[in-house]
């Protein structure tokens, strides 16, 4: 499995955005090898800003059904009836590639759109309950990548290209924030780690973004009989360092995360590794050996509970 990932931990390095927490779900392409010294746009020979391995990827699923899911099921099964959720699906890769081309050409601000960020939030399903783990998404601008107040949604497990109403969006993070959070900080995470509590949203930079836009349709142009959809699954990083090619260790242990999806003709998730392996093998290359890429590509992002004297639009 590949997966694709994505996500600041403090407003002090947030102008580093590092590259997008994307287990390695998603990526593979390109027969074009002409390109030597730089990165042809049409050939798209480099692997995304975003990719991680599939040996990464497993453990980070496995880690997220091990330990967290299992709080937030208990929760969830409790308060609402139902099983946690362990993924979400765009309608279909047309309907991604869309929102997140629209997204990050927001122009409800003046600032430049620096990225995205994703919050972690919990849709409630009966009165006092928990809810139910979902994502909000908003554009970020501004040397602060503040929020552009435009929020998007998966609604009941549906993503909603309709603009989700501010208050609405606070109670979602809020009922996340204020349950689910604690909860998962207090029994998934470890005070005397590196990491002491629960990621609270995703940033990804704008070059992540449209590494990701990129990818999606150059995959549906070249491989459109396999490659149908696109999708998000709930992941968390392990207890120990992710260190890949020549970027430094990352060391977000056991913080939650997310990762993007491809999904081919009969509904299950695809990585670029399974679309076409030799592709994958000539990118995975070409990346390696490319001075433009190194230090980008293979870096997995930040994950953000923000610092005590911070908050972000929605935080509690």
């Amino acid at each position: 499995m590949n997966y694709l990932k994505l996500i600041v931990l403090q407003k002090s390095i947030r102008s580093l955005i590092m590259l997008t927490s994307a287990i390695a779900f998603i990526f593979t392409s390109c027969k074009n090898q002409q390109a030597k010294s730089k990165i042809a746009k049409d050939s798209l020979l480099v692997l995304p800003n975003t990719y991680v391995t599939t040996n990464e990827s497993g453990k980070r699923l496995n880690w997220f059904d091990r330990y967290k899911y299992q709080v937030l099921d208990s929760m969830t099964l409790k308060d609402e009836g139902i099983h946690e959720t362990r993924k979400l699906n765009f309608d279909s890769l047309d309907a991604a590639i869309k929102f997140f081309d629209s997204l990050i050409s927001n122009k409800s601000t003046k600032d430049t759109i620096t990225g995205v960020r994703i919050y972690f939030a919990s849709q409630t399903l009966k009165p006092g309950g928990c809810g139910k783990l979902t994502l909000i998404f908003t554009a970020t601008a501004g040397d602060q990548h503040a929020d552009t107040g435009e929020y998007y949604a998966f609604n009941k497990e549906v993503f909603d290209s309709n603009l989700l109403d501010v208050d609405t969006a606070k109670k979602w993070v809020g009922n996340y924030q204020q349950k689910k959070w604690v909860n998962l900080s207090k029994y998934t995470m470890d005070s005397t780690d590196t990491c002491q509590y629960e990621s609270k949203h995703i940033f990804f930079s704008v070059k992540q973004i449209r590494s990701i836009i990129d990818e999606m349709k150059y995959q549906k142009k070249k491989h459109p009989a396999i490659v149908k959809g696109f999708g998000v699954r709930f992941a968390s990083y392990t207890d120990q360092d992710y260190i890949s090619i020549s970027m430094k260790p990352i060391r977000y242990h056991k913080r939650l995360t997310i990762g993007f999806t491809f999904i081919d003709w009969e509904g299950e998730d695809i990585g670029i590794k399974q679309i076409d392996a030799g592709e994958f093998l000539q990118r995975l290359k070409f990346t390696k050996d490319n001075k433009d890429t190194q230090g980008d590509t293979f870096d997995t992002g930040i994950p953000a509970p923000p610092p005590p004297n911070t908050k972000e639009a929605l935080d509690v």
